[in-house]
């Protein structure tokens, strides 16, 4: 029998306020883990890899829900999702280093669920986003309870190690600041991993400045995977004086690999890390001065972003939970560590929602959380408390048959064993709402998040094009019954 796993027991905090939170904070100290996205978090949790006796739910301060972009940088709050700042017209038009390193964050299931400031308190040295914050000099926004105040902490200093950070116990990283490039900078991310979605073998983000002729003016890279933290180098040396389309692109990648100091393990020697660096240096640099000689001279001012709604403290042991999951609403008294999945599953009986690795990375318990994509092993039912659930189940179509998607499952045979069906389904059901005539490299990448065990891909993206066929008929109408997000 296959052993599950599951988080340990923990108290669990649902304060109103940054105020509040910080409270709660300063009295547990180093027994206290603060739940934001969770996408890191809980894979350690379920794995007991971490055993907080406390956790601080933050996903209910309005106050932190924020991505406000100035004249002269961007500010993303510590409640900001990766997808809504990947999808900011004005975040990425004014930082579009920020859009093209998210893109290559795991998959959009997570993306929909984590957040920018969790993974830079997280530092992992495989992440995108501390290696952006070094680059671009940005800065972290620090608070605690009592008279420690608030801090302010450069990129630099904050990235200590493999997963430790200068935030202290105690502690509330409330916001990330972004700076924006000078004007006339241009900017490139490029990395390899095993596949997309998987943690970086290396990456690379450039930025370049030029002057009015064109040329280089600096250049500098930050380097993800290759050392305990983001690897900051200074190109200028190689490539400062030269046109931006015939600098010496190998030069910059030589200084790159001599900076890094990278180790073997499982995936990669160290010297393949090191080579990879050098090539990926080159290639981004090269790219960063192209679009640094396309970009426009000025740039945009702030513009106000909206917020999430407030919540209470709720109390410890069972705790009240209400969902609406496919259209019927359902109130649950659930432990604070009762995964989403396991609610669904046992608490409402909805066993179309199947668990495989519950750590995040096989999709097969997908499902719509207020019509996007989450992978419900990563959220705790108390978590996501008066959401809309959209599950395999409500998949179908009005009159209670089978929806397009599982339809065009039937039709293609994408089915196989069916035990990651149920995830699939709900996965191209929200993704064909936005691309509702996709190529097949689109159903490709679209998929590309969920494990099938079968490895039956083929007739699953032929089940996503066949799909696309019935959604686009009259007497079809929308993919399923799933809900569209909340504004």
């Amino acid at each position: 029998m296959m052993r599950r796993m599951k988080p340990p027991v923990f108290e669990y905090h649902r304060p109103g306020t940054v105020a509040e939170a910080l409270a709660v904070l300063a009295e547990v100290g180093h027994d206290g883990k603060v739940l934001a996205g969770g996408q890191s978090l809980v894979p350690l949790l379920n794995m007991r890899l971490a055993a907080p006796r406390h956790l601080v739910d933050v996903n209910w301060l309005a106050e932190l829900d924020e991505v406000g972009c100035g004249p002269d940088a961007v500010r993303v709050g510590a409640l900001a999702r990766h997808a809504r700042v990947e999808h900011d017209r004005d975040a990425t038009a004014a930082i579009p280093l920020l859009g093209q390193a998210i893109g290559d964050i795991a998959h959009a299931t997570v993306r929909n669920r984590g957040t920018v400031v969790g993974s830079l308190v997280h530092a992992d040295p495989a992440a995108e986003l501390p290696a952006v914050l070094v680059l671009l000099g940005g800065t972290m926004e620090l608070a605690r309870a009592g008279d420690g105040g608030r801090r302010e902490l450069a990129a630099a200093d904050f990235f200590l190690g493999p997963l430790t950070s200068a935030l202290h116990p105690g502690e509330l990283a409330t916001a990330a600041t972004f700076p924006r490039p000078p004007a006339g900078a241009g900017s490139a991310w490029v990395e390899v991993a095993r596949r997309h979605g998987d943690y970086a073998i290396c990456g690379v983000g450039a930025l370049v400045e030029l002057d009015q002729g064109l040329r280089v003016a600096a250049a500098r890279a930050a380097l993800i995977s290759v050392g305990p933290v983001p690897v900051p180098v200074d190109l200028t040396d190689a490539l400062g004086g030269r046109p931006h389309d015939d600098a010496d692109w190998a030069a910059a990648g030589r200084l790159a690999a001599a900076a890094t100091d990278p180790e073997d393990d499982i995936h990669a020697t160290a010297a393949y890390r090191r080579h990879l660096a050098g090539v990926l240096t080159a290639r981004a640099a090269r790219a960063a001065a192209a679009h640094g000689a396309d970009r426009p001279r000025r740039q945009g001012g702030r513009r106000p972003c909206g917020a999430t709604t407030g919540g209470g403290l709720v109390s410890e042991t069972l705790h009240e939970t209400r969902l609406v999951v496919n259209g019927v609403p359902h109130t649950v008294r659930v432990p604070a560590r009762r995964l989403l999945a396991d609610c669904l599953r046992h608490d409402l009986g909805l066993t179309g929602t199947h668990l495989g690795c519950e750590h995040g990375v096989c999709g097969a318990c997908t499902v719509l959380v207020d019509g996007r994509p989450m992978r419900s092993c990563l959220l705790f039912a108390v978590g996501v408390d008066g959401a809309e659930i959209t599950t395999v189940e409500g998949c179908r179509s009005a009159d209670g048959g089978l929806g397009p998607v599982q339809q065009a499952f039937q039709d293609c045979h994408g089915l196989q064993c069916g035990f990651c069906t149920p995830g699939f389904v709900t996965t191209i059901t929200a993704w064909l709402r936005e691309h509702p005539d996709p190529t097949e490299e689109q159903a490709r990448q679209a998929i590309g998040g969920n494990l099938c065990r079968c490895t039956g891909y083929q007739n699953i993206v032929a089940s996503v094009l066949r799909a696309a066929e019935l959604v686009r008929e009259p007497h079809h109408g929308p993919a399923g019954g799933a809900s569209v997000p909340r504004p």
